[in-house]
């Protein structure tokens, strides 16, 4: 008797098991369904999508997202919205609603795009780029002073003493071939490190540096196919899952002697110089490292205290202009990865273009040898800037080569040129829409490669190489000095 109860017990709770299963599949199914309507409820075209996977598989295809968005714009217009999963991300090239969205509204977009597995804002390993509200306030206040005119004069000598050594490496390098792009990602890493963080590497006179080939890795896993980020774009509603799995097989690489995360290594670098500079008690040069570590504090809960809050919510509150040592460690990583492909990737560009456009190449050399023709003038953050066709022509390469990729995430409803804007929604600028519009880039054929366009005063919100509004690119400064230098 007692084990007929049993199975009756195990069979009814077997059933109820698989009831409830269904329940929950069929739920989120249908949330999904729902989902896949929010551009169909504003009015808003979107290109052809399939359930679950939503565009994302067009917006991969070739390897170039930006170009695959730049058809649909042409096709669906300046305002449209695609998936990925079942996320909705309204593409634009309006001026107006990009200026209500970076600028204007900008409390209410204060958050960038999140990438796959990356959790929640309020994560302890999120550095600035990752975070929102109010404590992304908090940590660009703290940062804001690392770029000054000042401290830029400061980084001239750095800055130049690494750009010798890539000089005199292509004055030497007769007999093999130079690998122009790997030549720029060493200086740009040189650079960095050596400005930002008061570190000499010499990466360039170092074929096999660990910190290069670390970077290295870095990016090429970023683009490598893993399923587990496809679980994570498909279905982001269980991304506590996808981190915890990820987090686990790392462990378990760890354990058993496998190569550990390159991420990983770079933070363990970080946090060895940490120490050894906050146990030192030195005086050390007021670099982004030093402003970083000036700003330590170990009260956690008082730093955080206002971080969840709108930014409009804190006209009257004092924010704590201190740092956890982890958010120390992750902005340190941060501000090297960020700087290290797109400085690097820009200066590529500007020599392809010198390479194939030997006009430019002779207009801008007259111009720099007729500038220091007196021995007396030296290359600095005041004579690059008195050198105007430079200037257009490295304007005109990050127009023509854009090489960032703007978007915001909305974190409170609101309306913006009649659309209704929900928490969640991504925002994304058509950098080619932009960049390539002849009524804003006219009257020359925008896909002409022509520095002069840039004599005449154009709509501000035209030129997006480094973002707009408050979450403009914290380095642009830095960018441009080290991309004019070269």
């Amino acid at each position: 008797m007692t084990d007929w109860t049993f199975d009756v017990d195990k069979m009814l709770w077997l059933i109820f098991s698989k009831e409830v299963i269904i329940l929950f599949v069929f739920s989120y199914l249908m949330i999904i369904v729902w989902k896949y309507q929010y551009f169909k409820q504003r009015g808003i075209k979107t290109p052809k999508y399939r359930f679950i996977c939503g565009n994302y598989f067009d917006l991969i295809r070739n390897k170039s997202e930006s170009e695959n968005v730049y058809k649909w714009t042409m096709q669906l217009g300046k305002t449209f919205g695609y998936f990925e999963g079942h996320s909705p991300v309204l593409v634009t090239s309006d001026l107006d609603i990009i200026q209500e969205v970076f600028i204007r509204q900008f409390s209410n977009f204060s958050a960038r795009k999140k990438n796959p597995m990356e959790g929640a804002d309020s994560r302890e390993f999120n550095h600035l780029m990752r975070s929102s509200n109010c404590r992304w306030k908090r940590m660009r206040s703290i940062m804001n002073p690392t770029f000054s005119k000042q401290k830029l004069e400061k980084m001239n000598p750095l800055l130049n003493e690494c750009i010798d050594r890539l000089i005199f490496k292509i004055r030497n390098n007769i007999i093999s071939e130079l690998k122009i792009p790997e030549a720029f990602k060493k200086l740009t890493m040189d650079s960095l490190w050596k400005c930002t963080y008061g570190i000499d590497l010499n990466i360039q006179n170092k074929p096999c540096n660990e910190y290069f080939k670390a970077s290295e890795k870095i990016f090429a896993d970023a683009y490598k196919f893993k399923f587990i980020k496809l679980l994570s774009i498909f279905f982001p509603e269980f991304d506590f899952l996808w981190i915890f799995f990820t987090n686990f097989q790392n462990e378990i690489k760890k354990r058993i002697g496998l190569a550990s995360e390159p991420k990983v290594f770079i933070i363990n670098e970080f946090h060895k110089t940490l120490k050894e500079r906050i146990s030192n008690n030195q005086e050390y040069r007021k670099d982004y490292m030093q402003l970083l570590i000036d700003s330590l504090d170990d009260d956690e809960k008082l730093i955080k205290k206002y971080d969840h809050l709108n930014i409009n919510e804190i006209k009257d509150i004092h924010l704590e202009k201190k740092l956890t040592l982890n958010e120390i460690k992750a902005n340190l990583k941060m501000f090297m990865l960020a700087g290290y492909e797109s400085t690097s990737f820009a200066l590529s560009f500007c020599f392809h273009m010198l390479a194939i456009k030997k006009n430019e190449q002779e207009t801008l050399y007259n111009e720099i040898e007729d500038f220091f023709s007196n021995e007396s003038t030296v290359p600095d953050i005041q004579s690059v800037n008195r050198l105007p066709y430079l200037d257009m022509f490295c304007k005109e390469i990050l127009r023509f080569y854009p090489i960032s990729r703007v978007a915001r995430r909305c974190v409170k409803q609101t309306t913006v040129k009649g659309i209704n804007m929900t928490p969640g929604l991504i925002v994304r600028i058509d950098h080619f829409a932009i960049h390539f519009d002849p009524v804003l880039w006219g009257p020359i054929d925008p896909k002409e490669f022509f520095p002069l366009r840039h004599k005449v005063a154009r709509n501000p919100l035209s030129f997006l190489a480094f973002g707009l509004g408050p979450r403009i690119c914290l380095g642009d400064k830095l960018f441009l000095l080290t991309y004019f230098y070269n």
